[in-house]
């Protein structure tokens, strides 16, 4: 196999769950962890697979788990948080990740509101996220992470987050 091929592999055996054969193919040849996939980094492919035997793994092999990298390039964090992986982004905020407001793309709290996961939502506000960040661009004008879930269609998030605005100026 050559290193497409184990990538290839490794990117599957992640994403169906199998993590013990994908550490295998990683422990016996590390340059693999330096592979960039499409969809990001190994941290960003076993954020999305919910995979936090892998993530855990990962973080004790040294990788960064700030990298921004996949669609949308953000850190893993924004990734489990937009697939709904609490576990996953509690471990990785415990770890030091950053709660990136810096573009919506790689804010983990629009990520949690994409997705429809109220107790993310919470646990980010709960962490000290910003939430009154405004972001304009193709897509959202002068939109902060309120509007963006009623746009979105989250009206139980919406309310959470008006909540939290209003009890903070007030």
């Amino acid at each position: 196999m050559d290193n497409k091929e184990r990538a290839v592999k490794t990117y599957d055996l992640i994403k169906n769950g199998d993590t013990e054969q994908a550490k295998e193919i990683l422990i016996t040849d590390k340059r693999l962890l330096e592979f960039i996939t499409p969809f990001g980094t190994w941290l960003h492919v076993a954020a999305r697979a919910g995979s936090l035997d892998m993530i855990k793994f990962l973080v004790e092999y040294g990788m960064d788990i700030n990298t921004n990298e996949g669609v949308p390039k953000s850190a893993p964090i924004a990734h489990a948080a937009s697939v709904g992986e609490f576990s996953i982004v509690q471990y990785l905020y415990d770890r030091g990740a950053v709660l990136d407001v810096s573009d919506s793309s790689r804010n983990p709290l629009f990520s949690a509101i994409y997705g429809g996961h109220l107790d993310i939502v919470k646990y980010l506000v709960q962490s000290g996220i910003d939430i009154t960040v405004t972001y304009t661009g193709d897509t959202m004008k002068n939109m902060d992470a309120y509007e963006f879930a009623i746009e979105r269609g989250q009206i139980e998030i919406a309310e959470y987050l008006k909540q939290k605005v209003d009890s903070k100026w007030n």
